[in-house]
């Protein structure tokens, strides 16, 4: 320092007291970064909690899932297999068929197949005659048994007015095989307009009424 009256110069100095401090440690690394204490801590503890209870609810939920959907499988599988192998459910269980038809489902519980059906009028010594001829076609793996013929005839409205039955006389048909048949009725009624045929059942066999 300097004395501004007569330029004299002087040091003066001032005690610092110096303290030793304890070296830090450093911060210990953990998991997820440095260690944390206090709120850090618990809002990482509840972060973890929080989780583990996510995880644990995303597998109750997906085992209650999968049980489900097993569940479904069984239930569906019976009707699955119905709508897909009609023939074979009837063929095991023939009450079946009923069940079956109540939904709009025709089963070929035979194997057979009805094509190329055909009608001819004629008169025949003045009376009106109606030919109906057609094949049959085995359309399974294996010879199959020729049951006999249904035909009826139906008015306008739906209502059946007249039917017969044809014995067909054929052998068993190989597989792939086909025959065809032909059967006449004599006078007809008048009001029949539509022809139906299927394979009879056992109670229609040989019952043909009189026009």
């Amino acid at each position: 320092m300097r004395c501004s009256g007569c330029g004299h110069n002087w040091i003066e100095g001032k005690a610092i007291e110096v303290v030793d401090l304890p070296a830090r440690q450093p911060p210990r690394v953990i998991e997820h970064g440095f260690e944390p204490d206090g709120e850090v801590r618990r809002l990482l503890e509840a972060s973890r909690e929080a989780r583990d209870r996510f995880q644990a609810q995303r597998r109750r939920r997906l085992s209650r899932i999968r049980g489900w959907s097993i569940f479904a499988a069984l239930v569906a599988a019976p009707f699955a297999a119905a709508a897909a192998l009609p023939e074979m459910v009837v063929a095991y269980a023939p009450a079946s068929l009923r069940a079956y038809q109540a939904v709009g489902m025709d089963v070929n519980i035979y194997g057979l197949e009805i094509r190329r059906v055909e009608q001819q009028h004629a008169i025949v010594d003045g009376m009106r005659v109606l030919s109906v001829k057609g094949e049959i076609v085995n359309v399974t793996n294996d010879p199959v048994k020729m049951p006999w013929l249904r035909f009826g005839l139906a008015d306008t409205a739906g209502a059946e007015v007249y039917f017969w039955t044809l014995d067909t006389g054929a052998r068993p048909l190989r597989a792939g095989e086909s025959t065809t048949f032909t059967t006449r009725v004599a006078a007809p009624p008048e009001t029949a307009q539509k022809l139906h045929i299927r394979f009879a059942r056992a109670a229609e066999i040989g019952s043909n009424p009189a026009p």
